[in-house]
This record gives C-alpha cells, sequence and structure tokens, in this order.
C-alpha cells in the first residue's frame, strides 16, 4: 500500500529518432504504394467511372471527389482534448495554438514544404491539385475557416499530412438545434467528409469531459459510421491524475458514453496517453505524474497511437484499393437490380404493347373480311369497335405502366428486386451485402427517376463481367502486392497453396 504520494518520472524517446525510423521504412515501400495508386486510378478510370455515368450510380461523379495528394491523419476531438498539443509533438514544432481557451475555430491542413508558408480557405479549395476541391459544397462560410500551413523541416517529411478540426463543446440537449447555426456550416457532414477520405482518424476525450459532449457522440453515430478500421479513440492527458481511482473514474465514464452510441458489446480500444512536457535540455522530453509506475504501461499506448500516425503512407495503399472494392460491389449491385428493373418493366411494356396491337389488328381483319363479303355495315362497325378497343385498352395500359413505374421505383419494390437477386446472401446472413444496399438504394431511386422508365440504359453482360474481375481478380491481386508477405507466414503458405506447391 502507498503511504505517500510518489511522483514518477519518465524519460521520452525524441520524436525526430522515431520519424527517421518509418522514413526509412517509407521509402522502400514508396515504389509499391505508388504502383498500387496508378493500378487503383486506372481500374476507377476505364471501368468504374464510365458504367456510372450511363447508369448514375451510386459513385460520385464529380471530379472533385478524388483523394487529396497526400495520405492524412484527420484528428478530432472535445475542446481542450490535446489535438493541436499531439500534432505539435509530433511536428516538433509549434505549429498549432494551444490553451485552456478554444483557439481554432476552423480545421487546419499542415503539410511538410520547402519554406513556411501559410494559405488560406478560397487559396487551397481552389488548387486542383491538392483534392480538397469538394468542400466547396458546403458554402463560403467553412471555406473561410479552412487554412494550409505548411511547414519545413518537420519529422513526417512529404509522406503525408495532417489536419486539425475544431473542438467540440457543446451540449447534447443544444446539439440537433444549434451545431448548423454556431458553425455556419454542416459540421457533421464536413467530419464524414474529411474521415471518408482520412487514412487515419484520431479521435482525443478530455478527461474532464469523458465524452460527453452531444457533439462528439453524435459525430460517432453519423460521420464515422464504417469507418472502424482507421479510427483510434484516445483518452488524452492521462498525467492530470494523481490517484488511480481518478483515472479509472475517467475511463469508466468514458466507456459508459461510449456504450451508449456504439451498439456492440465489446467497444474499440480506448489508447490512454499524455504528451511529455518538460524538455530535459538534450533532446528528450519527461512527464510527470503522481500515478507512479502504473504510467509506464499507459504511456506505451503513445508510442502505438503516433506509430499509427506514421502508417498512414501504408494506410493509403490499403485505403485505396478498399474504396476499388467498395466502388465495385456498390456499382455491381446498383447494376444488377437496375437491369432487374429495366427488364421488367421492358417485358410488360411489350406485352401491353401486343394487346393493343392484337385488339386493332384483329378488329380490323374482321373489317376486311365483312367488306370482302358484302356487309359494309359491319365493316365499319366491326372497324370502330376494333378502334375503340384499341384505344380503351391502350388508356388502361397507360395507367397501368404509369402504377408499375410508381411501384418499381418504391423502397418496397426495389427492395423486392434486391431480394430475389441477392436471396443466397441474405439466407446467409451476409450482413455486408445489406449494408452496401442501403447505401445503393437512394442512388438507384434517383438513376431510375432521373433517366426515365423509357429512356433506361441496357446494362451488358461484359459490363458486369468487367465489375466482377475487379472484385474476385484485381482487388485480390492488389492485396497481395501490399501484403507483407515476407513477415507473414500465412502469407507465405497461402502463396505456396496457390502455386500448388
Amino acid at each position: 500500500m502507498l503511504t505517500r504520494r510518489v511522483f514518477h518520472v519518465r524519460r521520452h524517446v525524441p520524436m525526430a529518432a522515431i520519424a527517421a525510423r518509418w522514413n526509412s521504412s517509407y521509402e522502400k515501400q514508396n515504389e509499391v504504394a505508388l504502383a498500387l495508386m496508378r493500378e487503383t486510378s486506372r481500374l476507377e478510370r476505364e471501368v468504374l467511372l464510365p458504367l456510372n455515368d450511363k447508369l448514375y450510380g451510386p459513385l460520385n461523379r464529380a471530379v472533385e471527389d478524388r483523394l487529396p495528394s497526400l495520405p492524412f491523419v484527420f484528428l478530432l476531438g472535445n475542446h481542450s482534448s490535446g489535438k493541436s498539443s499531439f500534432i505539435n509533438h509530433i511536428l516538433q514544432r509549434d505549429v498549432q495554438s494551444t490553451g485552456v481557451a478554444p483557439t481554432d475555430d476552423g480545421f487546419t491542413i499542415i503539410s511538410n514544404g520547402n519554406a513556411d508558408h501559410d494559405q488560406d480557405g478560397p487559396a487551397l479549395i481552389g488548387d486542383p491539385d491538392l483534392g480538397f476541391s469538394g468542400l466547396r459544397q458546403f458554402g463560403p462560410n467553412l471555406i473561410q475557416k479552412t487554412n494550409l500551413k505548411i511547414r519545413a523541416n518537420i519529422p513526417m517529411g512529404n509522406h503525408f499530412m495532417m489536419v486539425d478540426s475544431p473542438g467540440m463543446i457543446d451540449s447534447p440537449a443544444s446539439f440537433h438545434a444549434t451545431s448548423e447555426q454556431d458553425r455556419g456550416y454542416d459540421f457533421p457532414k464536413v467530419v464524414q467528409w474529411y474521415a471518408e477520405r482520412a487514412d487515419v482518424i484520431l479521435l482525443f476525450f478530455d478527461p474532464d469531459k469523458p465524452g460527453t459532449t452531444g457533439e462528439t457522440l453524435s459525430i460517432l453515430t453519423n460521420s464515422l459510421v464504417g469507418m472502424d478500421h482507421k479510427l483510434h479513440i484516445v483518452l488524452n492527458k492521462v498525467d492530470q491524475f494523481r490517484k488511480i481511482h481518478d483515472f479509472a473514474r475517467a475511463y469508466g465514464s468514458l466507456c459508459w458514453n461510449l456504450s451508449k452510441v456504439i451498439p456492440l458489446k465489446d467497444l474499440p480500444r480506448i489508447y490512454t496517453m499524455c504528451i511529455p512536457v518538460k524538455d530535459c535540455g538534450d533532446g528528450t522530453k519527461t512527464t510527470e505524474t503522481g500515478l507512479g509506475s502504473a504510467l509506464d504501461d499507459l504511456e506505451s499506448s503513445r508510442d502505438e497511437v503516433i506509430n499509427a500516425v506514421m502508417r498512414a503512407p501504408e494506410r493509403r495503399a490499403d485505403n485505396l484499393i478498399t474504396r476499388v472494392y467498395d466502388s465495385s460491389r456498390m456499382l455491381e449491385m446498383h447494376a444488377t437490380v437496375f437491369e432487374s428493373v429495366r427488364a421488367k418493366y421492358s417485358r410488360e411494356k411489350w406485352s401491353r404493347f401486343f394487346v393493343t396491337t392484337s385488339a386493332l389488328v384483329g378488329g380490323n381483319a374482321l373489317a376486311a373480311t365483312a367488306f370482302v363479303s358484302g356487309l359494309p355495315e359491319v365493316a365499319a362497325g366491326a372497324s370502330v369497335v376494333a378502334l375503340a378497343a384499341a384505344s380503351g385498352i391502350s388508356w388502361f395500359n397507360r395507367n397501368h405502366l404509369a402504377e408499375l413505374e410508381k411501384e418499381l421505383t418504391s423502397e418496397d419494390g426495389l427492395t423486392t428486386h434486391f431480394r430475389r437477386l441477392y436471396g443466397r446472401q441474405l439466407a446467409e446472413r451476409d450482413e455486408f451485402v445489406f449494408s452496401i444496399w442501403r447505401r445503393v438504394l437512394p442512388s438507384l431511386q434517383v438513376a431510375l427517376n432521373t433517366l426515365g422508365f423509357s429512356k433506361l440504359p441496357k446494362v451488358k453482360p461484359s459490363e458486369l463481367k468487367a465489375l466482377q474481375t475487379i472484385i474476385q481478380e484485381d482487388v485480390p491481386r492488389l492485396r497481395r502486392q501490399a501484403a507483407p508477405t515476407e513477415a507473414s507466414v500465412a502469407h507465405q503458405v497461402a502463396k505456396l497453396l496457390r502455386r500448388g506447391f
């Protein structure tokens, strides 16, 4: 039992040494990453985008949807959760302002360069080469609150960027009513835009406010859905605790708040860390705390978070492949259901046309027979009856086709086609297939209503085959290129099995 307060001092490895190790590793993998980027770009350009344009598919058709030119790390968190301090620690420079009060109300993009230089939002978003032009859709208020900071000689080199975001400071009760009014733009949508394109996402929490802000919880439930593979949750500033039970109370409070918005039995890992603040004069820094030697294990999490940040270039290759795979699966489902709906409508339309034509032709044939038989009055009557019947059938058919169009574009109608086409996967409880359908359904409704049923293009078997080739052959091939085959025994065994020993 501790009878007196013990202050533990830990000396930390210089950030420059960590960065140098990762920079060396990155240079070795750079050629592979560039090859993967070229191949994924080719697949999108030659296969995905042309078919997507033809069918008004679910993929963003705007040129502005291109990924930013460099991999980037996206930082989110409560006000005063230590995001800016962490950035300064990574960069080994005071790039971002820090303090107890809110210090930044916008998004800051930080990149390496030959000299220090700042660029405002209009110039940044207007630059077609940087990949942030898509932010223009969120309006001038966001543009004015976005800036680029270029800094020379920072440890991360030319390998990735960092994006700092405004701190989240609202209360749960007021969030939904005031979020857009307070910020002047749709903050959750902007966060989602960045998160979808980020290679690593860090979500910081402060011990004083462990997950209690409504804005933070809403971002987790709306803007970061489906991004667990690149999201890291961080409880920062653990050096503020002087007693173990204070730490346990804050950690438990964070877990409790997260459990309310993450509908899983197992919560994601929460990294506990702190930023070293005291300079020893020899290039290293220390942290003082009252937690004693237990802090050794807690602070090791910071090294793991830093490693995740430094792996952003590696993650870019994985994310590019995942992007192509998801795009292919979504477009394949869109095209498959689209063609099923088009074929059903086409069959019904031609069937109705055949009935109308048959009535008209049959009536006229009867009239001709009567006329040849010397019964002109009967012939005239039969012709009039045939024309009236054809007109009535045609009117009925138009109404029927109009109702059919409404049925086919409704959520229930489209879901019926989806369940018939993907019945086997649904029977096997393939949740991934159903999650894709939820993303495809809105774009499919827009496509059918925009194109109009009379002008729906036919999906060629070769086009579906090209998508299946990407899913079944190209993506696995790219995964193998990106996989650490030399370091993984599992990959080596799988390679031998593919070759048949």
